[in-house]
């Protein structure tokens, strides 16, 4: 069984799926919780994740790479988005090379191209 679930695996892998990964935005300011959220991406798909905000409401806003590498403000954002604390949200047919970004007050979307242009390596 071992042996077939390895190959599966490998399989995968030569066909070029990927496996998704999540992407953690936690803000701590003046040693008080500000912001608390995962992101976990699957291909096309991502489910956002507010597990906390100082405002009890996280601000989402989406944008192709492109803007956000660049650190301008792209009109209009793929989305934008607000959901409570303890909520969570699944997106579908997002594009393979978005970005997004999670505030505890509302955004816009040029500050969050500021954003995550600042945090991508």
């Amino acid at each position: 069984m071992d042996t077939l679930i390895l190959l599966f695996y490998m399989l995968l892998a030569l066909t070029g799926y990927e496996r998704g990964h999540t992407v953690v935005t936690h803000a701590v300011v003046n040693g008080e919780n500000v912001i608390d959220s995962q992101v976990q991406i699957d291909g096309p798909m991502a489910t956002f994740r507010c597990l906390r905000s100082k405002s009890g409401v996280c601000h989402y806003t989406v944008l192709p790479r492109r803007c956000a590498a660049s650190g301008g403000d792209c009109k209009p954002p793929l989305s934008s988005f607000s959901m409570r604390e303890g909520k969570s949200l699944l997106v579908t047919d997002l594009p393979t090379d978005f970005a997004s970004c999670v505030t505890a007050s509302p955004a816009a979307a040029g500050e969050c191209a500021q954003q995550i242009a600042s945090a991508s390596p």
